[in-house]
């Protein structure tokens, strides 16, 4: 079992102070989320606990001394000529534990989906989602005392997140994992840390607890604000009152030591009314942010008033290959007025490929795609190569239909605030690009948006920006994402496998419901398998109706999951007592 506690640590890159007098401890039944803004320097700490790194200032102390620390970066790097299986064998050679180190890696290899196809090419050719599966892979092979994993669903399909999440739960090592991933930490950490310019903050439970506990403390100090505001208007209508009055009482005293004397005993309540207030000045609650006005008629600009046909979009026996390789074939589906859609499947199967076929920016493929005349169509692209790097943000949200207050409106509620906007592309994040793609496609006229990965690079509070934007959005979508909050928006799912598209009239719960009666059907066939296959499902069910009730606020809706949340946390305790 390993203890580390750390204190006082600070690092500077030059002239920028990245962390300065962080403290902390990690204990043995510890699985922590790390999470943060990004910048705020998630990485540079979770690297000088790993010893990748020394810190300028400060101490860190693990007990025992040579308990192993093993860190999964966000961007694996591997040697010139590594091959997949040697960078697993390599992590294998390393753990004493283990007796047939070859049978162990290739287990690993398979578990991740990794065929055997692939064990003999480069590691610095993979893709980055295949990069992130070998990394796990040397997980599962290594010996460690302590687990750090930097973004590591980053670029993995569902089925790999829901595998991971499995894995990290049932881990009895500590654990530090910095995500964005709501819908991941929810179900894998007990503890998150909340890494501000201000320190490190400890909040117990999951992230939708720490959520809670964050509104909690927002109303509490936005209260603490308005109170001191209150004494502070007060105190200074009670100084001005008596200001007045003792100087009318002073002139008109004269030489009447009996006026002088009252007059005088004022000025020392005075004085004291004037010490309380100098007080509190002194002691002033910060002011809480103010969150921007809704954009909400922004962003319906071009969908409200408007009738729009029954039939959005359809697609008849479409079909798509590169070369030899068929990503699918003969694929139908129908996209209606009103559909929110959530395109999903394992990595590699052409959901990328399908989306830019339904916006327009592939013309060969197979089939047909008639899209209303009604109909304009947003495309946002994950590789953000649509913005102009010289241009202001403002600018380049301005090139389409918008009026600058519009713009300003809709920018201030994706965190785009003050002289923010006037900032180069060319100098903004990855995340931040992002935000500025999204409200270019907003204000670009679009009623119908295609969007693929939109939330990728970004931290949980630009995603719950584009979040609340989307929610708020009346035309349709269709998207593709990792991150499970987000299918909480739509009402339907295409799921896309082996080269089929099957659609789903009903949202990710009602796509969870079926894919468990599926299952179920192929019981006798593998009883064990199914059992853990359908206490994953559960489990992520869960979490997402946990997720739910925290956002319902209609009681009969709200009545409802509810009772779905009771009946399937019965399921799941039923499935775990068949293990």
């Amino acid at each position: 079992m390993v203890n580390l506690h750390f204190a006082g640590l600070s690092k500077s890159y030059g002239a920028k102070t990245v962390l300065e007098n962080i403290s902390g401890s990690i204990n043995p039944t510890d699985k922590i989320g790390l999470v943060g803004r990004n910048g705020v320097g998630k990485t540079t700490l979770a690297r000088i606990l790993a010893g990748r790194e020394a810190s300028d200032a400060g101490q860190i102390e693990v007990s025992p001394p040579r308990a192993k620390i093993l860190y999964l970066e966000q961007y694996p790097v591997f040697g010139e000529e590594d091959t997949v299986y040697q960078m697993v064998l390599e992590a294998a050679r390393k753990n004493p534990r283990l007796q047939d180190v070859h049978t162990e890696v290739q287990k690993a290899l398979n578990r991740l989906g990794i065929g055997v196809t692939r064990w003999g090419q480069r590691a610095n050719s993979l893709s980055g989602g295949e990069k992130t599966k070998l990394s796990l892979c040397r997980i599962l092979v290594s010996d460690f005392d302590l687990l750090l994993l930097d973004e590591p669903t980053n670029h993995l399909d569902l089925d790999n997140c829901e595998w991971l999440e499995d894995f990290l739960a049932k881990l009895t090592q500590p654990l530090v994992v910095i995500s964005h991933d709501r819908f991941f930490l929810d179900r894998v950490v007990s503890k998150i840390w909340e890494l501000t310019s201000r320190g490190l903050q400890v909040y117990e439970g999951n992230y939708s607890a720490y959520r809670r506990q964050k509104e909690i403390e927002e109303r509490t100090l936005e209260r603490e604000y308005e109170k001191q505001q209150q004494k502070i208007r007060h105190l200074k209508q009670v100084i001005n009152e008596r200001r007045n009055w003792y100087q009318k009482a002073h002139t008109a005293a004269g030489t009447n030591d009996f006026y002088r004397s009252k007059a005088k005993k004022h000025a020392s309540v005075l004085k004291a009314k004037e010490r309380e207030l100098e007080r509190h000045e002194k002691e002033k609650v910060a002011k809480p942010a103010q969150l921007p006005a809704p954009a909400f008629a922004v962003l319906n600009k071009n969908v409200t008033g408007k009738r729009f046909p029954r039939i959005l979009l359809r697609g008849e026996k479409v079909g798509k290959a590169f070369g030899e390789k068929v990503l699918f074939q003969d694929v139908s589906f129908t996209i209606r007025r009103g559909d929110k859609i959530a395109l999903i499947g394992p990595n590699g199967t052409g959901k990328t490929t399908l989306l830019k076929i339904i916006a327009g920016c592939l013309a060969d493929y197979e089939g047909k795609v008639r899209v209303s005349p009604a109909v304009k169509i947003g495309y946002f692209a994950q590789e953000l190569d649509n913005l102009n790097p010289a241009a202001s943000v403002l600018d380049e949200v301005l090139a389409g239909e918008a009026v600058v207050e519009e713009a300003r409106l809709l920018l201030a509620c994706l965190l785009f605030r003050g002289d923010a906007v006037y900032k180069r592309i060319g100098d903004l994040s990855m995340g931040e690009k992002g935000r500025v793609a999204f409200a270019k496609l907003i204000l670009s006229g679009a009623n119908f948006l295609v969007l693929d990965e939109p939330t990728n690079y970004m931290d949980i509070e630009s995603r719950e920006a584009i979040e609340k934007a989307l929610a708020d959005f009346g035309g349709s979508f269709i998207l593709v994402t990792h991150d499970r909050y987000f299918l909480g928006l739509t009402n339907r799912i295409f799921a896309l496998e082996a080269g089929k598209l099957r659609c789903y009239h009903g949202n990710y719960e009602y796509y969870l419901a079926k894919k468990r009666e599926e299952t179920g059907s192929d019981r006798a066939a593998d009883q064990e398998e199914d059992v853990a296959a359908n206490i994953i499902r559960l489990e992520c069910e869960l979490a997402y109706l946990g997720g739910k009730l925290d956002e319902c606020k209609d009681e009969e809706e709200k009545e409802r999951l509810e009772a779905r949340f009771l009946q399937v946390a019965r399921e799941l305790n039923h499935y775990k007592k068949l293990r």
